[in-house]
């Protein structure tokens, strides 16, 4: 039986090696066709780790063709739209997220359009910028402070969506991590600069 763990450092150094044996003046494709077959023919990974590989430049690879609006388009047999993306709809992410937007709010209207519109041009399941609570985290801890913040640790129970789930037409999460939460000082006075500075990213 295989073991099913996978080796984080092993799949780095074999990716970029994949990367770096790409042969020049390739289109997109070719080019994602010669990492693939690299990675398929690395001894150095078990089946499960280059399955692991495979499906994380596949889905690097939806989103940057969503992105750019590039690539071969297919039918979408749950919204009737024609979509980019190969292991999701970007269609389907979108209403669900829109059908959401009544169960979740900041409380304050701004900040919330800002939230909405980004999630209306989301291009993945797993870049897609929400509100949390804060009673979603758990275990906070104090690690620094400065002129304009204080940094926390904390786990997040239910972590970030992570895959769209066709059958269900849903986002699945990833389950409870730990990340670190900045705190910044004045924030209950955003204004205009402070929206834009935010829409950037």
């Amino acid at each position: 039986m295989e073991e099913k763990s996978i080796r984080i450092g092993e799949i780095s150094d074999v990716r970029q090696r994949a990367i770096n044996c790409k042969e020049p003046n390739l289109t997109p494709s070719q080019i994602f066709k010669s990492i693939t077959n690299t990675i398929i023919n690395y001894q150095s990974l078990t089946k499960h780790e280059k399955q692991y590989l495979i499906s994380d430049l596949v889905r690097i690879r939806d989103a940057q063709n969503v992105i750019a609006d590039i690539g071969e388009k297919r039918h979408c047999e749950y919204c009737d739209n024609r979509v980019i993306a190969i292991t999701y709809c970007e269609n389907c992410i979108r209403n669900y997220l829109e059908r959401n937007f009544s169960k979740w709010t900041t409380e304050n209207d701004k900040i919330d359009q800002l939230i909405q519109e980004c999630q209306v041009n989301s291009v993945s399941p797993s870049d897609i910028f929400e509100w949390i609570p804060f009673e979603n985290f758990t275990n906070l801890e104090f690690r620094e402070e400065n002129t304009f913040s204080s940094l926390y640790s904390a786990t997040w129970e239910d972590g970030p969506f992570t895959e769209w789930d066709t059958e269900n037409q849903e986002l699945k999460r990833s389950g409870g991590e730990i990340y670190i939460l900045k705190s910044l000082k004045n924030s209950r006075r955003a204004d205009e600069q402070w929206f834009k500075d935010v829409s950037v990213y």
